[in-house]
């Protein structure tokens, strides 16, 4: 089980690597079980390789629920009852009759009827026709109703539909994508229990959420003899992250734990980080009683406990790098590039700061509003300092910023002139170069190809319309015909390519997913690579939002290579400072925290991985040596100071701390009263 573009890597893969095998790419029941036979009647192993989305693609349902004009109500099929939902009201909640919203979506407290328990979602049948339609981006759409939806979306697209339904409710809406077919992971689970010998399901992370495909992992689990599940990025630095693959591969322990599959935020209360936020109101002079302690937010941060790799991971889980498997492995590293600012564009960009910070400070309740729209205004105008939208008050409309033009499409700023000398530099050494633009907000891919060609550089964009099964195909065309710069989004290319051509690899924006920077930076950093290095830059402005951005996705990374098993003083260091990426921000933004460029040059350098003897094959016992001798870097980046690492007899007591704190708690957990451990969070204990 893969995504649906990496199906025919992985049947080639299978083909070219084990003998007496067959592999085949299953989209249906009726192709399962003709391979199947196929098993039966003949004497090689077989593979059936399925995409995740073709594995939970079935029919598709509906709110069976029935209107009754005289109740004004929607009614259960079965019981007749009205149908209730919660309604919160300056702290009280009361039952009220469900709205026609309430059913825009299949939700656990919208599948069952309150009074008898029948489900009110049915499988919609193509040919029946019935009141209600789906939008897509939006939901489901009783039509009748069509104009109390209005309100509830600014989408012109889904606005312009639900103005269609509304001007005639009795015409023909159907249902997009309502077929009849049966979910390929729900009829394994019925009709294959003891027939899959094994289960491999690839780039794990991506079921680690309350999702269709994660129950489709989850059922083929449960019926398979064995199972192992592969992916490069485990955790993303919330324990959210991993909770629901936990209750998917290992729910005895996680029933053992005492935590449960319908309250996910115990679980985060133990192993993660949640921050509460409360409000305390103060009564009358004259009142009879204190004043009042109310919870008004609930969030969560990053940072995961320790205990979770000793509770959970331990037993089940084996942390490999590549360079464990013996190749002789090209060098690699992430090296930032911190740039300055023109000054007319700094001067702009500290007026609009400037501008943040003083509603932030004066006007709390529009600063709440404004601040994702601030962060990314901030974040991208250092890139493209013109044709930027003006910030408006959310609540009485005036302009609150209004960023200036300091530059146009056809000025070259100094981000651009750097990659532009990197791109010549290794070009005229015989490289391939990857750019990778997260911001879509801006013109940067247009602008960069402008440049590059007018360099002289092949340069091509690969744009994301071009399917997941395609992209790799469309690729090699592309190098075959002589392309010499690709630039592209990295959440194209984030799972399942190897991009070897691409030796040089450059994030000139990048975004704040920690999975798709992981998977982004490596694209060229395989088994199979022949070159001697592989460099991935990271540019950055200075004194700006996208140098705070980069100092946290680092201290993130940390955390999350932590819980893999990579211990190291900067990771340790990271758990003491866990804030989520957006609030951070947004502190050091009120406070005017000025950057450390060596500790983010730094703190990537000591993850680089270099091997001193790429030139010869090197014996499959030797470990890679990690970041010990120095690596040429750009002009602009500083050199950092040298910082202690963690040697190997602190690693040595690291884990042998963590394996007597494991035989601790299993010798608690016999006892019949359970002992509530108070440093949970201290990891720095095992240091000590």
């Amino acid at each position: 089980m893969c995504p649906s573009h990496i199906t025919k890597k992985w049947v080639r893969e299978i083909d070219e690597t084990l003998p007496n095998t067959l592999a085949m790419v299953v989209k249906s029941i009726s192709e399962l079980e003709r391979l199947y036979s196929m098993y039966e009647a003949g004497d090689k192993n077989v593979y059936a390789v399925f995409s995740k989305e073709k594995a939970r693609d079935g029919y598709m349902r509906y709110p069976a629920i029935v209107w009754n004009k005289q109740k004004r109500a929607f009614l259960c099929p079965d019981c007749g009852k009205p149908i209730q939902m919660e309604l919160s009201d300056d702290g009280s909640q009361y039952l009220v009759n469900a709205d026609p919203p309430f059913f825009l979506g299949e939700h656990k407290r919208r599948r069952v009827c309150l009074e008898c328990g029948s489900m009110l979602w049915a499988p919609i049948n193509p040919g029946r026709s019935i009141p209600w339609t789906k939008i897509p981006d939006f939901g489901w759409v009783y039509r009748p109703f069509a104009a109390n939806y209005l309100s509830l979306t600014k989408n012109d697209a889904v606005l312009e539909r639900l103005r269609e339904i509304a001007a005639d409710p009795q015409g023909s809406f159907p249902v997009r994508e309502a077929y009849r077919r049966f979910p390929l992971s729900t009829y394994i689970k019925k009709k294959m229990k003891g027939r899959i010998d094994a289960f491999i399901a690839d780039e794990l992370h991506e079921y680690n959420n309350s999702s269709g495909q994660g129950d489709a992992m989850a059922e083929i689990f449960g019926v398979s003899k064995q199972f192992v599940g592969m992916t490069a990025t485990l955790i993303n630095g919330y324990s959210s992250g991993i909770f629901h693959l936990l209750y998917r591969l290992v729910p005895g322990l996680m029933r053992q734990d005492g935590k449960s599959y319908r309250r996910p935020q115990d679980f985060n209360a133990e192993y993660g980080v949640v921050e509460n936020v409360y409000e305390t109101t103060d009564t009358a002079y004259n009142a009879n009683r204190r004043a009042s302690k109310q919870k008004t937010k609930t969030r969560q941060l990053s940072g995961v406990s320790p205990l979770v790799f000793s509770r959970f991971l331990l037993e089940y889980t084996a942390f490999l790098s590549l360079s464990d498997m013996g190749k002789d492995l090209p060098d690699y590293e992430e090296i930032p590039v911190p740039i300055d600012m023109p000054w007319s564009v700094y001067g702009a960009y500290k007026d609009i700061e400037q501008e943040i910070r003083t509603v932030m400070k004066s006007d709390q309740k529009a600063a709440k509003k404004l601040l994702s729209a601030y962060l990314n205004l901030l974040t991208v105008y250092p890139d493209q300092p013109y044709d930027q939208p003006d910030i408006v008050h959310p609540i009485d409309g005036h302009i609150i910023a209004h960023p200036s033009n300091k530059a146009s499409f056809d000025d070259i700023l100094p981000k651009e002139e750097k990659v532009l000398e990197i791109v010549r530099e290794k070009i005229a050494a015989g490289e391939k170069v990857m750019i990778y633009t997260s911001w879509t907000r801006t013109d940067s891919q247009q602008k960069l190809v402008k440049l590059l060609t007018e360099e002289g550089f092949r340069t091509e964009i690969l744009p994301p319309s071009v399917p997941p099964e395609k992209r790799e195909a469309w690729v090699e065309k592309r190098v075959h015909t002589g392309c010499q710069v690709l630039i592209t989004n990295p959440k194209c290319v984030e799972t399942g390519l190897d991009l070897n051509a691409f030796t040089t690899l450059n994030f000139y924006s990048m975004g704040y997913n920690l999975f798709t920077l992981r998977q982004a930076a490596r694209r060229s950093w395989r088994i199979n690579q022949t070159a001697p290095r592989v460099e991935v830059y990271m540019f950055y402005y200075a004194d700006t939002m996208q140098a705070k951005a980069m100092k946290l996705m680092a201290s993130k990374l940390a955390m999350a290579r932590i819980i893999e098993g990579n211990l190291s003083e900067e990771g340790l260091a990271a758990m003491s400072d866990v804030k989520d990426l957006t609030s951070q921000m947004a502190k050091e933004l009120a406070l005017g925290i000025k950057d450390n460029v060596e500790d983010i040059a730094a703190a990537f350098k000591k993850m680089a991985i270099i091997n001193p003897h790429r030139e010869h094959v090197q014996p499959a016992a030797l470990p890679i040596v990690a970041a010990v001798e120095e690596a040429p870097a750009p002009v602009t980046v500083v050199e950092p100071p040298r910082i202690r690492t963690i040697d190997a007899e602190n690693k040595q007591a690291l884990y042998e701390g963590l394996l007597q704190r494991t035989m601790e708690e299993r010798r608690k957990k016999k006892s019949k009263k359970r002992v509530v451990d108070e440093n949970q969070f201290s990891f720095f204990d095992f240091v000590a």
